[in-house]
């Protein structure tokens, strides 16, 4: 009996496209607040943010966009939805090929939090799926609230099951 084969980036990005949990609390947050320490303990206790990069290496930023007036810095939950980005908005670096930046979600929080320097206000998640924000300046608050071990943090096996 053979092993299956391992599952190839196409397939890996394909699942990152399934709906999650997270999906779902974030579209009953509009109506429905009480979710929202749910999805953000969830956010929280993911082990990577993943965002589209823009810009030269070795310079390259997490790309940010005008929304309400107003620019956000785009991020996802899953590096196949950064990449279904890139690709529908054109954000290809390199021939076809996206540039796609994935940072711990300590270090991503560093990372985007000094965006704000250059004007950047926010952080937009999973802009196609409901998409949630975050003003910059209550990132780092956020982070000690509800990463896994502060008080409202998940453990990593439950934001999993996203």
């Amino acid at each position: 009996m053979t092993d299956p084969p391992a599952p190839t980036e196409s397939d890996r990005f394909a699942a990152d496209l399934r709906p999650t949990r997270m999906d779902e609390l974030a579209t009953l947050g509009r109506t429905d607040p009480s979710v929202l320490d749910e999805l953000w303990a969830m956010a929280f206790a993911l082990p990577r943010w993943h965002f589209v990069g823009t810009g030269k290496f070795p310079n390259v930023q997490p790309l940010a966009v005008v929304i309400d007036e107003k620019p956000y810095a785009m991020g996802f939950t899953a590096k196949g939805r950064a990449d279904e980005y890139a690709r529908k908005h054109g954000v290809l670096a390199i021939g076809d090929k996206p540039s796609l930046l994935s940072f711990k979600v300590e270090s991503a929080v560093r990372r985007i939090v000094a965006l704000q320097r250059v004007g950047v206000f926010g952080v937009l998640f999973d802009d196609a799926r409901g998409g949630w924000c975050i003003p910059l300046q209550r990132l780092p608050d956020m982070f000690q609230h509800y990463r896994p071990g502060g008080p409202g943090g998940i453990d990593a096996d439950q934001a999993a099951g996203s």
